[in-house]
This record gives C-alpha cells, structure tokens and sequence, in this order.
C-alpha cells in the first residue's frame, strides 16, 4: 500500500501522526510512505518508515521557483507523480484542503484524522 501523510504547513503532533501510522501499520502492508517535506512532521515520518522497513518518498515545495504557489504545485504533482492508495490527512488549512479535494478528484480514499485520537 502507498500511503500519503498530508498535514498543514504548522501541524506539529508527530505523536498523534506516529500512532495513525502504527494503527493503520496494523491492519494494511504499507510499503511507500509519502509525504512533501514537512518541516514539523518530516524527520518523524522517515525515522517511522526506516524503523518499518518501509520506501520513503518525498516532494519538498519548491517555494524559489513557484513562491505562494508552491505547495498546491507540489500537492498536485505529489498526488499524480506518487500515486498513492490512501491519503492519511491531518490538520491543515487551505492547501491542506485542497490536497484533499485534488486526491478525492483522483478517486484516492482519504482519511481525515480527528486531532482527538
């Protein structure tokens, strides 16, 4: 399974990110873990994958080439470059939701991820 992880630019709860994965880890084989770079969530993303044994792909922003519309290039790129099975999706904002709505386009299931769990 190639799973997404998509969170908004200042979401910062790897601890709650870590325990989706681990749940999720124990009901699907996820063998690509995606996600574009975030600078909260990133390292704990890799470090997770590398301790599953699992492909890790990344797509930064590329904020000198594209400015305010960095993100929602990457997020669509991302989504048609990766082609992921699943969306994992966490508190976010415009571009958040917009990633959400491209990947609902693109007929990829998305879980939206309550910050309670």
């Amino acid at each position: 399974m190639r799973v997404l992880i998509c969170a908004g630019r200042f979401y910062a709860d790897i601890h709650t990110v870590e325990r989706v994965l681990e749940l999720y880890a124990q009901s699907q084989h996820i063998r690509v873990l995606i996600h574009g770079g975030h600078q909260s969530l990133g390292a704990m993303i890799e470090r997770w994958a590398r301790d599953a044994d699992v492909h890790v792909v990344r797509y930064p922003a590329n904020w000198a080439l594209h400015g305010k519309y960095a993100e929602i290039r990457r997020n669509l790129f991302m989504i048609e470059d990766s082609r992921p099975d699943i969306i994992l999706a966490f508190s976010g904002g415009e571009d958040t939701a917009e990633c959400i709505k491209l990947a609902r386009q693109a007929g990829i299931k998305v879980m939206e991820m309550d910050d309670a769990l």
